[in-house]
């Protein structure tokens, strides 16, 4: 009698903590607190806009290229030969102008979300954005020097 309490008492716990688990999450959100980054690979919020983006070497092709503010969901395909990633800062600085360190490669302070796609994969990266100037940026050793930005703005 006295194992099964224990047993039920430990499976509890166990829920409780799977559950706590589940639950809990952070937000790096210092540049605007409108803004909530997710990435997901399950099917995008009812309501959000589509963009297809199209990673190759070195460029991104962005379908449409703006936006209403709300739920956005960012449809990656990396039509390429390399991995790529997609990073999304909110800025007032162009896509091209973003401060760089000794490297060649800009900060991800203050990043909304990234996805990312071997060659030939997926991926998709839904974000609640807030109008304004985004740069979409692959920050890989070398991409963004290569050129590998763009520009996407939200209404």
């Amino acid at each position: 009698m006295k194992s099964n309490a224990i047993r039920i008492t430990l499976a509890a716990g166990a829920l409780t903590l799977a559950l706590g688990f589940s639950a809990c999450g952070s937000s790096d959100n210092e540049s605007d607190e409108s803004s909530e980054a997710t990435t997901t690979t399950t099917t995008a919020p009812a309501n959000a806009q589509i963009v297809k983006v199209s990673m190759v070497e070195m460029a991104f092709t962005v379908d449409p290229p703006s936006a209403k503010a709300g739920n956005v969901t960012f449809d990656l395909t990396n039509d390429g030969t390399v991995t790529h990633e997609m990073v999304v800062l909110k800025t007032n600085k162009k896509a091209g102008d973003l401060p760089t360190d000794s490297s060649g490669e800009p900060s991800e302070d203050g990043a909304l979300g990234e996805g990312e796609a071997e060659p030939g994969a997926t991926d998709e990266l839904s974000l609640k954005l807030a109008s304004g100037h985004y740069a979409l940026i692959c920050n890989l050793p070398g991409h963004y020097a290569a050129g590998m930005y763009t520009d996407f703005n939200v209404k």
